[in-house]
């Protein structure tokens, strides 16, 4: 084909577009250090918290001995999670075909048709960045736990929904390895390498990382949504609070935890994602817009003229200019006139 082709003759088209990773403004290591506290004193207040107010409503009553050994549990855990975020950070630059399940949901979803080009554009490593990705982070894992957890917490006692939703959080910390590297680094990664998908079916044009996270997200929230509702109905007459209460447990831990891997995901993001361009543009041979540009504008610009040749053409009535109407009108009156003098 055209442009593999003209990959070969520009072999180094990704490192010019990796070029562009090191124009972008990264946390320092200090800001992440600092980050990396500041999730620590997170953790500590939201299970201290927890469970000093299910203690004070009597609701599930915790010994107040036991509140200090459980935050330090709890500590350790977010300990723990800093370094399996760099062991996954490693294994994502090492072999970022470990995060190929997004990229097939994708083409499940589009079911195979359409093409992929790529075209980053790489952004800035920002505060607001971190935050929104970890609570977004943490709403994916929630809502993936309740999906595994089913519909055992769907049950009359206010005891078991407490221990259920201290088993939510249980289950999302186990997963939560495996989640975030496929779905939560593989789309970010996938977003950031500027992959789009052309589909002529669909005469769309969208970024994969986009698409999927939008599915993910969407899922996540359908599911949060819908358990809310049921222990709403379930305990809704005698503990309004509950339903939300139950949400709020591994969400406050989790969002620490999944801040902790956004944090050290910003220290290896441009290599991770100059390895995810070598991965797509080498051994998936995704055309970009450096070697091939001019192929990948033509594909773009056809779907777009496509809708100008497929109108069909309205033929419009012939018009005379003003001064041929005026013209022939005097001369329509001049006949009349003579044929009035004729009689």
């Amino acid at each position: 084909m055209f442009w593999l082709d003209a990959m070969q003759e520009r072999p180094d088209s990704i490192h010019m577009l990796a070029r562009g990773l090191d124009e972008t403004d990264r946390l320092s290591r200090k800001q992440i250090l600092l980050g990396l506290l500041g999730s620590t004193a997170l953790m500590i207040v939201s299970t201290w918290g927890v469970l000093s107010l299910l203690n004070f409503v009597q609701v599930y009553p915790v010994d107040p001995i036991k509140i200090l050994p459980y935050t330090l549990y709890m500590l350790a855990g977010s300990v723990l999670s800093t370094v399996i975020a760099f062991i996954l950070c490693i294994v994502v630059i090492r072999w970022p075909r470990i995060v190929n399940i997004p990229l097939r949901i994708h083409r499940y979803a589009k079911k195979g048709t359409g093409e992929y080009f790529l075209s980053p554009e790489f952004t800035d490593q920002t505060w607001s960045v971190v935050l929104r990705r970890s609570l977004y982070g943490s709403i994916l894992v929630v809502g993936i736990s309740l999906t595994i957890l089913g519909f055992d917490m769907m049950v009359a006692s206010t005891d078991f929904l407490l221990i259920s939703g201290t088993y939510l959080m249980f289950i999302s910390i186990i997963i939560l390895p495996f989640t975030l590297l496929e779905f939560y680094y593989g789309p970010w990664l996938v977003k950031d390498s500027g992959l789009y998908h052309l589909d002529e079916r669909d005469r769309s044009l969208s970024n994969v990382g986009d698409d999927l996270e939008d599915i993910l997200e969407f899922f996540a929230g359908i599911d949060i949504l819908f358990i809310l509702l049921e222990l709403t109905i379930s305990v809704g007459g005698t503990a309004p609070w509950l339903p939300v209460f139950i949400i709020l447990i591994p969400l406050g831990p989790l969002f620490s935890i999944v801040l902790n891997f956004t944090l050290v995901f910003m220290l290896f993001k441009n290599k991770a994602t100059s390895s995810m361009l070598k991965f797509l543009n080498h051994d998936c041979e995704v055309p970009d817009m450096v070697s091939t540009p001019d192929y990948i504008r033509s594909r773009v610009l056809a779907l777009i003229d496509r809708e100008l040749l497929v109108k069909p053409s309205i033929e419009e009535p012939d018009v005379l200019p003003l001064s041929e109407v005026n013209a022939s009108v005097l001369i329509e009156n001049d006949i009349e006139l003579v044929i009035e003098d004729d009689d």
